[in-house]
């Protein structure tokens, strides 16, 4: 599920987690990913296997510590209610 709030959409099935990353002024809200999984099928032997890639975390800036913390404090309720569904 894509999740849009102001100039930020995160696909939060993807979300591995969400912290903070303390800058001065400001900081990063920062979205680690989970790995990209990709099957791969063998022409020859039609047998299948995975190969797992990783993912940028996302990084967002905000230059007021009283933004960033509302604003994780709003995509971590996002990110809860997407799981509960």
């Amino acid at each position: 599920m894509i999740t849009y709030n102001g100039s930020l959409a995160i696909d939060l099935s993807m979300v591995k987690s969400i912290f903070i990353e303390y800058l001065k002024p400001g900081g990063n809200l920062v979205f680690e990913l989970n790995n990209l999984i990709i099957p791969f099928t063998d022409p020859d032997t039609e047998e299948t296997t995975y190969h797992s890639f990783p993912n940028e975390p996302v990084k967002y800036y905000f230059d007021s510590s009283d933004s960033l913390h509302a604003y994780f404090e709003e995509w971590v309720g996002y990110w809860k209610d997407s799981k509960d569904h």
